[in-house]
């Protein structure tokens, strides 16, 4: 199983995934499972990164929906 973890580098589109890829460091992990609010998690299954399933704070200051980040 592919896992997400706090710590990973991914791929991350700014502006709600209109901007070019750069690369950004993951410092949290939320499962909101498309709700406002969602539980803290240290890692999540790749196959659960989706729409807006998962949201993640990134270590260059911007959070993201699960759309808009993808493996490196």
């Amino acid at each position: 199983m592919q896992v997400l973890k706090i710590g990973d580098t991914v791929n991350w589109r700014g502006n709600f995934g209109s901007e070019g890829r750069k690369k950004a460091k993951v410092e949290e992990i939320q499962i909101t499972n498309g709700g406002k609010y969602g539980d803290d998690v240290d890692e999540v299954s790749w196959s659960k990164v989706r729409d807006r399933n998962v949201v993640v704070d990134l270590d260059n200051g911007h959070w993201a929906y699960a759309n808009q980040i993808s493996r490196v």
